[in-house]
């Protein structure tokens, strides 16, 4: 039977075969119906000689119910797996959500270098089904443009899919993965999938014919001239060399001197020691297209310990995703040329400078991409996620971040004021207290011994105050943010952010008076110490409030973050004393101005002065810790750490109050802990 007498076929009495979509060494990939509900799907059906192999057929099976337990927004769905009897022969079955749009590479022919934020969109929903399928054991180890596909949302983006995760290699959930050994009983183990296609791209999400192979029996390597015949890419020690070996109809191993002129032509277009007699399908194109005679995704995509057969682990992803990043930046991968050049430079040459390529990418994004391009894994980014993550960080300079603040300082004023003014409103009436008293002094109402003994006990009490009150609304506006930040679409409740902050207060104003006091004898006694104290303690107050550390280890971490963005925070913490300054100073020059010299007069202004620039704190403390907020989130991000903790934390918080909320909860429990 001949896969394409497939169509119009009903396989399993469930899914009708309408059009083949794509084709590829181990089958077909077709567009079809699902009998019972009319619903379109995507149905991959195995070649009939593949079937004779039990071995074959048994993995196959077990990856396929691996990937339909990867439940992911941005994976590909797996929806049923079977086997079916056509004609007389017996088939193998995937079926899939049909998709519409085009892959990532259809998108990189035309538009070359892709604007800085669709690169950080496409990168983030792609690590994040990386890092999903991660935390499953699995490694995908063919992540290029062809295996992302954008779907339109309707809303104007595109939701990634990342292609061909049920055929990726296993390992252990939540573990050091290895997909390869170097056991001496199978001395030709390859470490990636291969498949050589000439087909056009096709319009359906997943590509036919992909296959990671680690076993003997698994048929790794395909080409597309030679559909009836499965091949295996072997692997010869350090120098790689590479001999296809042909099966026979009985799933059998055959020399690749037995197989016909056509197929011995195919095998010196992938031999090391013909290299110089390599022909133009042996070069690999910039736009990342599979040509006969190459390995499965181009090897444009393959991290350095892959193209050595080496063990891999989850970093080998991150290293291909790094490819992926630079060529949607820069409008060619690293490395371009004849397969054995290309695999010669993953594992030798340094990258181009990304700079080199486009200039206007900043400088910390260029090391974040040549970072996941790391030869040494352990020199990677530790994690899919937090690459994306960092990414993201270092794309926004500080104006972005200062548009952020202020966005969402605006649409969320009226929270932010309420707590900004019920904090301050004692301190705004003691200072117009403050007033009141220098008026009935002048007056004479009261006496000047006990008035200046009122605007003593006025002035402790309005420092003492100012300090606990910009610390409630600074703690307070940081868990709002982060909580805005975090889980946008959740219900803000003052309540459960003043119940953060008293779990934490102590802590929080301990920090800030410790910094307080040692920044102002740094001034006294070292004008530049103290200015660096100061800076380096910037995010102590979202450390303590985010991680819960004590005032002295939240002033380490602090140091820490600061020195991933140190000039944003510079800009930061000048506008915190900028912004009072030059709005008190307006009021001040406004009220001597209409003040006249007499000493009274004068004394008068500056305590005007003064319930002013406690009034204006209302506006400007708020604004302040929401750019804090923001920062401690970018400066994170920019080390490559993972948010999920400062959600938890959050979510933590909200304790279920209604029976629907609870059993949302416990229903996400058990979900998680069943696909572990």
């Amino acid at each position: 039977m001949e896969l394409n007498q497939l169509i119009g076929e009903v396989l399993d009495e469930k899914y009708r075969i309408e059009k083949e979509l794509g084709r590829g060494g181990m089958g077909s990939v077709y567009s079809g119906t699902h009998v019972g509900t009319d619903r379109p799907v995507a149905i991959k059906v195995i070649a009939p000689q593949f079937m004779r192999n039990d071995e074959f057929v048994e993995r196959f099976k077990r990856e396929a119910k691996a990937a339909g337990r990867l439940h992911h927004p941005n994976v590909v769905n797996v929806t049923d797996f079977g086997f079916a009897r056509v004609d007389d022969d017996r088939v193998a079955y995937l079926v899939m959500e049909f998709l519409e749009g085009c892959t990532l590479a259809e998108v990189l022919e035309e538009e070359s270098q892709l604007a800085i934020p669709w690169v950080c969109d496409i990168i983030e929903q792609a690590c994040s089904a990386v890092e999903a399928a991660h935390r499953h054991g699995i490694i995908h180890r063919d992540l290029k443009p062809d295996n992302i596909w954008l779907e339109p949302n309707r809303r104007g983006g595109y939701r990634v899919k990342v292609l061909d995760f049920g055929l990726a290699k296993l390992g252990d959930p939540v573990s050091e993965l290895s997909s390869i050994g170097s056991s001496a009983a199978q001395p030709w183990r390859i470490s990636h999938s291969t498949r050589v296609s000439s087909e056009p791209r096709t319009t359906q999400a997943i590509e036919a014919g992909t296959l990671s192979g680690s076993d003997a029996s698994e048929a790794a390597t395909m080409l597309q001239h030679l559909p009836a015949v499965p091949e295996t890419v072997a692997d010869e020690g350090s120098e790689a060399a590479t001999r296809i070996m042909v099966a026979g109809a009985d799933g059998a191993a055959t020399s690749g001197q037995q197989a016909t002129a056509d197929e011995d032509a195919a095998t010196r277009l992938m031999q090391r020691d013909t290299a110089p007699q390599m022909r133009a399908a042996d070069t690999v194109p910039a736009d990342g297209l599979t040509r006969v005679g190459s390995i499965l995704g181009t090897p444009l995509y393959m991290s350095p310990e892959q193209c050595q057969s080496g063990p891999l682990d989850a970093r080998t992803d991150i290293y291909s995703l790094g490819v992926i990043t630079y060529q949607m930046l820069a409008g060619t991968p690293p490395f371009t040329g004849a397969l054995n050049e290309v695999m010669r430079q993953h594992i030798e040459a340094a990258p181009p400078p990304l700079r080199t390529k486009r200039k206007q990418i900043r400088k910390r994004l260029e090391q974040v991409v040549m970072s996941a391009l790391a030869k040494n894994p352990a020199e990677r980014p530790a994690t899919a996620i937090g690459f994306a993550s960092a990414l993201r960080a270092q794309s926004e300079g500080t104006g972005a971040l200062l548009r952020r603040a202020f966005a969402l300082y605006s649409e969320h004023f009226p929270k932010f004021f309420r707590v900004a003014f019920f904090a301050m409103l004692p301190i705004i009436i003691i200072s117009i207290l403050d007033v009141v008293n220098a008026i009935l002094m002048r007056r004479g109402v009261i006496s000047p011994g006990a008035g200046k003994s009122l605007t003593i006990c006025a002035t402790i009490m309005t420092n003492l105050g100012n300090f606990v009150a910009s610390s409630i609304v600074a703690g307070m506006t940081i868990r709002l943010v982060n909580q805005l930040f975090l889980a946008p679409l959740r219900p803000i409740e003052l309540r459960l952010a003043f119940a953060a902050l008293k779990k934490r207060l102590r802590k929080l104003l301990l920090a800030t008076l410790m910094i307080a006091a040692v920044s102002f004898l740094g001034l006294l006694l070292f004008i530049v110490p103290g200015v660096i104290y100061y800076i380096n303690s910037a995010l102590t107050a979202p450390v303590v409030m985010m991680e819960n550390l004590g005032p002295i280890a939240a002033r380490r971490r602090s140091k820490e973050l600061v020195r991933r963005a140190r000039r944003t925070v510079m800009g930061v913490v000048a506008m915190q004393y900028l912004i009072p300054i030059l709005a008190s100073s307006v009021f001040a020059t406004m009220f001597s101005l209409l003040a006249q010299a007499a000493p009274e007069q004068k004394i008068m202004a500056a305590k005007l002065t003064t319930v002013v620039t406690h009034a204006l704190s209302v506006f400007f403390v708020p604004l302040i810790s929401t750019l804090s907020s923001l920062l401690y989130l970018k400066t994170r991000a920019a080390g490559g750490e993972s948010l999920t903790d400062a959600l938890t934390h959050i979510e933590e918080e909200e304790r279920p109050r209604r029976q629907w909320e609870l059993r949302i909860r416990e229903r996400m429990h058990s979900s998680t802990s069943a696909s572990r």
